[in-house]
């Protein structure tokens, strides 16, 4: 049994679809800014500042609790795990690799900050709103160009594919128009057709922050 401790967020979402693509049973504990319990739980402590989301895999390697935080870390844990949404052979391993950290380190951490500064600051910043626009259009630029010659990120379907979808699906949100990203929109809904991608977000879509 997997226990998934999170809130309905991109990176939460991206854990609760791998969940449900490899068949494994597991149990969603919702944590929110408010829900302190939670976040007083003595293995959580074990993740840097109550970062989540946060996996606790009472059937670990060797036969151990393994807990980890990082979504990527987490897809990329559940793959081995399962043998499945990771390809063996090095090349295309690397591949779907390279485009999960950029995920990692580009797709999500723009698109926060966009939507953070659009939405939630608490004054307006009109520079820090143009310069994550534009980065935003910059990335969703990056994956059209790769998607209008691949069905999915990285050829196949794949971990790069589940991490990115949750952030990339709400486009509109980002000030991304939709005759943008033809191909991306085509990837969105081929993505969204897959059963455990809607039963993955489902898992989380009724808790409240």
């Amino acid at each position: 049994m997997i226990e998934l401790y999170g809130s309905p967020t991109p990176s939460a979402y991206t854990v609760a679809i791998m969940l449900e693509e490899i068949g494994y049973n597991y149990s969603v504990f919702p944590i929110t800014k408010t829900n302190t319990d939670q976040l007083e739980l003595e293995f959580l402590k074990s993740s840097p500042s109550n970062v989540f989301p946060v996996i606790l895999d009472r059937d670990g390697p060797e036969e151990k609790p393994l807990l980890l935080f990082e979504p990527g870390a987490i897809l990329m844990y559940l793959a081995e795990k399962s043998g499945k949404l990771m390809p063996e052979t090095s090349a295309k391993r690397f591949d779907v690799l390279q485009w999960l950290l950029f995920e990692n380190s580009k797709i999500g951490p723009t698109l926060g900050n966009t939507k953070h500064f659009m939405y939630h600051a608490p004054q307006e910043v009109p520079y820090a709103v143009k310069r994550f626009n534009n980065e935003a259009k910059r990335v969703f630029s990056i994956v059209e160009n790769q998607l209008a010659e691949n069905d999915f990120l990285a050829g196949n379907y794949s971990i790069a594919d589940i991490a990115t979808f949750p952030w990339l699906k709400e486009y509109e949100r980002y000030g991304i128009e939709a005759n943008e990203i033809p191909k991306t929109r085509e990837w969105i809904n081929r993505v969204n057709e897959r059963n455990a991608v809607n039963k993955g977000l489902e898992a989380l879509a009724d808790m409240k922050e």
